[in-house]
């Protein structure tokens, strides 16, 4: 199938934390956005779907591997930004994972997308986060799984970074891919096609208006907000 689907999936970590089961269809070419508060189970939800680790109960249902991209800071690599981006494409062939030129070819083409091909022969570890954020999306491009997995693509990112970065989430999913993004970053969640809120009672899943209501944000994380969910306007 394109897309994803969770049949009763459980998602925990043995006996001591679980989620509550969850039934979700999401489509090819929709960006749903993660939210809760911290140590809710949004990181434990994303690596159960990329198969990180093993569902309690239930089963997921799509296409091909999904691929899972970490918080920023979690990568750290002396190889060329690159060559990092051109490894997306090594778990195309089952016998030889040695990149060729046309992974390479593939590699720079989805840099030059992003606008960071000048990056191309930098080290990864010496760029800044959102540089990095952007090259492990442009891997993510030319892995071109139909399940992408993202865990705080925001976290850590300047304004302008974080516009980029969002984009290029968008452009993910224009392309056909199903996209789930945690996310602390309320103006980006209120952007998503939908909104799977990860918390205190229970899980909701829902159109940006009725998940980040001020009353669900209020449930959810304990703090009062102002402003329009929708827009963003007065969310930080």
């Amino acid at each position: 199938m394109n897309g994803l689907r969770l049949e009763g999936l459980v998602a925990g970590r043995g006996k001591g934390f679980s989620l509550p089961a969850l039934d979700l269809t999401v489509e090819a070419g929709e960006v749903l956005a993660l939210v809760g508060p911290n140590g809710a189970g949004k990181t434990t939800l994303l690596k159960t779907l990329a198969g990180l680790l093993p569902p309690l109960a239930g089963a997921t249902v799509h296409a091909g591997v999904p691929a899972y991209l970490p918080p920023p800071g979690a990568v750290s690599a002396g190889f060329t930004a690159l060559h990092l981006a051109a490894l997306g494409r090594a778990g195309r062939r089952r016998w030889s994972p040695a990149l060729t030129p046309d992974d390479i070819d593939a590699a720079r083409g989805a840099l030059d997308r992003l606008e960071v091909g000048d990056l191309a022969e930098r080290p990864f570890d010496r760029l800044s986060s959102g540089q990095q954020q952007l090259v492990l999306i442009a891997r993510l491009f030319v892995q071109d799984a139909p399940v992408c997995l993202l865990d705080e693509p925001l976290a850590l990112l300047d304004p302008a970074h974080a516009q980029a970065v969002e984009a290029a989430i968008r452009a993910l999913a224009a392309e056909g891919r199903a996209v789930i993004a945690s996310t602390h970053h309320l103006p980006f969640a209120a952007r998503a096609d939908r909104v799977l809120a990860v918390g205190p009672g229970g899980i909701e899943v829902g159109a940006p208006t009725e998940a980040l209501s001020p009353d669900r944000i209020r449930a959810l994380f304990g703090v009062e907000v102002e402003g329009c969910p929708c827009c963003g306007q007065g969310l930080s």
